[in-house]
């Protein structure tokens, strides 16, 4: 087969196969990337990652983070110089005149926080370090022939490769850059071919709004940013190190109008927190309803879109203008349109740690109110047919058993005490995560879940999974677009994969004297609070 670009592929730039999937367009299954090998078959997951379309080894989509990386490099190279290309097909476009291999990673080492506690503390392989290392293999099996192509790593998940920078060398790695680039990377590239460069190049400083490029190919998912930065100040989050800028609706406009080349009608809403888009109340945090409002009618508006769904938010504003999460619904559910999907921080149960750790999370309230917030916040969201999926952090720098059964205490309480909302059952996802020294809080070492879990620790893991087995069980039928078979496959495959990987938990903490069934007795009274935590 003939390839195109292999006449001045001077850049080649692409992402491993994790990322190069829209995952059936469900918006929390991109998670399961973060699957161990070891346990999960190839074909299942072939089967949840269908891989995205390429005309002769060029990506027709590409992670956003990737084509944001194609359009800065375009301002310094010619478009006949660059490709972007499928991870299988990355080795047909590596030739003499190929100087730089971009990699833009997302979890190249598997030490994000979800695959962490996924492979017990990187005992097994997640999928996404295991895709990473199988391109980096493809792209060193060509360099072999070309030696002059130098690999350069970018991107979210660059951080890992300097943590663990004997595997980088390993690799083969020659350069590894960190940090917003979009206003430095072609200089950054130049530097790279003629002038020599260090193997970690930090970008101090990022970008002004006026010059972050918009994408010029469509993106996975038909994603678009619509903000950066966040500025709640949680201490374990890298994003908050950034200033808050706000994508004006015109540049937000152009971006969707590059996705709908190739007849995408949704649109994925990206930010940090959705509900501080355009925010002006930077003391209490009340969002700015008019501007997140008029955002989604704006995107609905355009001709062809059908569908928008944001990515990340709080809780906080769902309880503090449930106004706005009904009139978003309203706007963007034309048509008996599916559940909109939310990725939210519930972080921890304990008040403690959200005082001591991320006190913003919780405004327009106070620390002491986060788990009445987090309640409220789920039944707002259900009613208007939002569906949250939150994250918890276990092993907080300084968590005690103490926290940790507060939170269980908060699944516990959300799990049983909601009212009956749609489909017969409030609708959530709780997914632990192991801390990552991220942040503020970079100097602190990672949690360990072999060597450090204890029973109030296994408690979280295991009513965390209990709940996701329950809720994949009960699981709304408007939740998924998928055809009847292909959902009753999909919903069979995650419904038995998590079950036995609930299995596993409960068989794991049996082993280290740890009774799960104790977690679904905290109703008991203190007696039983006593007795774990002695």
């Amino acid at each position: 087969m003939e390839f195109e670009g292999t006449q001045m592929t001077r850049i080649v730039l692409a992402a491993d196969a994790t990322q190069m999937s829209e995952y059936w367009g469900i918006p929390l299954l991109p998670f399961f990337s973060c699957a161990p090998a070891e346990k999960v078959p190839r074909f299942i997951f072939d089967f949840l990652s269908p891989q995205v379309k390429h005309h002769n080894g060029v990506a027709q989509m590409a992670p956003y983070g990737l084509r944001k990386l194609e359009a800065s490099i375009l301002r310094s190279y010619r478009p006949e110089e660059v490709v972007v290309t499928h991870p299988d097909h990355v080795d047909n476009f590596i030739d003499e005149k190929t100087s730089i291999v971009g990699i833009s990673a997302m979890d190249p080492l598997g030490l994000g926080p979800v695959s962490m506690m996924f492979t017990d503390g990187g005992r097994w392989t997640a999928y996404t370090k295991q895709k990473f290392l199988e391109l980096v293999q493809r792209i060193n099996t060509a360099r072999k022939k070309y030696p002059k192509a130098q690999l350069v790593i970018g991107g979210s998940g660059a951080w890992q490769m300097e943590v663990r920078d004997r595997d980088t060398k390993a690799l083969g790695v020659d350069h590894v850059v960190m940090g917003e680039c979009d206003h430095v990377i072609g200089d950054i590239y130049r530097d790279i071919e003629f002038n020599g460069s260090p193997e970690f190049i930090h970008v101090p400083r990022g970008p002004r709004l006026e010059d972050i490029p918009d994408i010029t190919a469509p993106s996975v998912h038909g994603l678009v940013e619509v903000m950066r930065g966040c500025g709640r100040n949680c201490q374990f989050c890298e994003p908050n190190l950034r200033v808050a800028k706000y994508y004006p609706e015109d540049k937000i406009k152009r971006e969707i109008n590059v996705n709908r080349k190739i007849g995408n009608p949704n649109v994925w809403v990206h930010s940090e927190d959705i509900f501080l888009y355009k925010l002006e109340d930077k003391r209490g945090f009340m969002p700015n309803h008019d501007a997140v409002l008029g955002l989604f009618k704006m995107i609905m508006s355009l001709p062809g879109i059908t569908y928008a769904n944001p990515t990340h938010g709080t809780t906080s504003p769902a309880v503090a203008d449930p106004d706005l999460i009904r009139e978003i619904s309203e706007t963007v559910r034309v048509n008996g349109s599916p559940h909109i999907g939310i990725q939210s921080g519930l972080e921890t149960g304990s008040t403690e740690l959200i005082r001591k750790y991320m006190p913003l999370k919780v405004k327009p309230f106070s620390p002491d109110e986060w788990q009445d917030v987090i309640y409220n916040g789920t039944r707002v969201f259900n009613e208007y047919f939002w569906f949250p999926a939150y994250t918890i952090i276990l092993g907080l720098p300084g968590e005690t058993a103490e926290d940790a059964v507060e939170t269980v205490r908060l699944i516990d309480l959300m799990e049983k005490g909601l009212p009956r909302q749609i489909g017969g059952k409030a609708h959530f996802t709780v997914t632990p995560l192991s801390f990552v020294p991220l942040g503020v809080l970079k100097n602190k070492g990672f949690y360990n879940i072999d060597d450090q879990i204890d029973e109030a620790r296994f408690w979280v893991i295991y009513r965390s999974w209990r709940h996701t087995v329950l809720e994949l069980h009960n699981m709304p039928p408007t939740l998924m677009k998928l055809n009847p078979v292909l959902k009753r496959v999909f919903t069979m495959l995650c419904w038995f994969g998590s079950k036995k990987i609930l299995e596993g938990i409960e068989s794991w903490g049996r082993r280290r004297g740890f009774d799960a069934q104790k977690s679904l007795r905290l109703s008991e009274g203190e007696r039983l609070r006593a007795e774990v935590l002695a």
